[in-house]
């Protein structure tokens, strides 16, 4: 009588040691399709990036006889209208048309107000709480292609800029 549970009639020590020849060729092929496969479906991403500075205290735009900065030119993106402002004066502001702002009378208006000032190559994005940054970004890409070298970006409170 066989007391093991084993359907073996030999004991283990009894069994040959045999080599098994595992087949990898299916796993080779299914990584030979599905890797370009991975790569192709790969989203590469783009990077871009937009060059910006806080608008300095000192620097290019110091005038040192008086001790204050030279005046820029400032955009104040609000949730209804882009203002263009010179220091106190109001030079532009750009309501809203039926699919936001208008950044097209706002390059020519920036072409138009550059050659009135003296420092031809800066600009300061300000910006009032609650403005999506894709405003933001496009309105810096005006910036740059109006020919401001230089864009500083800042905040704007709400009570400053009311018209």
């Amino acid at each position: 009588m066989n007391l093991s549970f084993s359907k073996r009639k030999w004991a283990p020590s009894e069994v040959a040691e045999e080599v098994i020849d595992i087949d990898v060729t299916p796993v080779m092929n299914m990584f030979i399709i599905l890797i370009p496969f991975l790569v192709s479906m790969a989203v590469f991403t783009h990077l871009s990036i937009l060059e910006f500075s806080l608008p300095p205290n000192v620097g290019a735009g110091l005038d040192m006889s008086k001790g204050k900065p030279k005046l820029k030119i400032t955009i104040v993106i609000n949730r209804d209208y882009l203002a263009i402002t010179h220091g106190e004066k109001m030079l532009d502001s750009l309501a809203i048309v039926d699919d936001g702002y208008d950044y097209k009378t706002l390059y020519t208006k920036l072409i138009e107000h550059r050659n009135n000032v003296e420092i031809k190559n800066e600009v300061v994005v300000a910006v009032q709480d609650a403005i999506k940054f894709k405003h933001v970004v496009r309105v810096m890409d005006q910036c740059k292609e109006a020919g401001f070298d230089k864009v500083g970006l800042s905040s704007a409170p709400e009570e400053v800029v009311k018209l």
